[in-house]
């Protein structure tokens, strides 16, 4: 199985497919890809779970993008960043 590996703006296209695939595994995928918050979520439940992936997401972003994204708190928003 192939290795996650870190985004550094030359590699998007590889980077993105993996990310995904691990969003997904993780079941993480939720707040990256889905509009709307879960009915079965409280406000605070969708506001850690969106912080857990911006987390996750940001380990695999090189240092030299971090700035970009450093203190962003929405997924879907962090995600879009990175397109």
């Amino acid at each position: 199985m192939d290795r996650m590996i870190s985004f550094d703006d030359s590699n998007y296209h590889i980077w993105k497919g993996k990310m995904e695939d691990l969003l997904y595994v993780k079941e993480l995928h939720v707040p990256v890809f889905e509009e709307k918050k879960p009915e079965a979520k409280t406000v605070d439940q969708w506001k850690l779970l969106h912080r857990q992936v911006c987390g996750l997401i940001r380990q695999w972003v090189d240092d030299n993008m971090r700035n970009h994204i450093e203190n962003e708190t929405d997924a879907r928003s962090l995600w879009k960043k990175l397109e």
